[in-house]
């Protein structure tokens, strides 16, 4: 497998397994928001501009609370001062490379990693680096 179906099949998988998403609506909305989220942690360095990407503090809540429960934040005494699991920190390069597009509209642009099976902390060790098309 190349890094590019690597890093496509963990992004898909994230979006639409593990938070939940779906493919109505404006997911490209909610991808940009994950995206520019993992882009303001730690949190503590500017709160206000999380608050303003999620709107009302019951968003902010839940938004924040989804991203760490599938692994990505990681918080100590508040929810507001999150910041990046190594995991996150894969994520966030990652979605800095991939664009929504590139997941194409029904998936067949990738596939779920390791057949469907968990992943494991190696997967964060791979290298996002570029993954322009080939």
């Amino acid at each position: 497998m190349s890094t590019r179906e690597h890093v496509l099949d963990h992004v898909y998988k994230l979006f639409y397994g593990d938070l939940g998403m779906c493919g109505c609506g404006n997911p490209e909305d909610a991808y940009d928001l994950i995206r520019k989220l993992l882009d303001a942690a730690p949190f503590w360095e500017d709160p206000n501009a999380v608050r303003d990407l999620i709107g009302q503090p019951g968003a902010y809540h839940i938004v924040l609370g989804s991203l760490t429960r599938v692994e990505l934040l990681e918080h100590g005494g508040g929810i507001g001062g999150s910041w990046l699991t190594p995991k996150g920190e894969w994520f966030r390069d990652a979605l800095r490379t991939v664009k929504f597009d590139d997941l194409g509209d029904d998936g067949s642009n990738v596939g779920l990693p390791h057949d469907g099976g968990e992943c494991t902390d190696a997967c964060w060790l791979v290298r996002v680096g570029s993954v322009a098309a080939n």
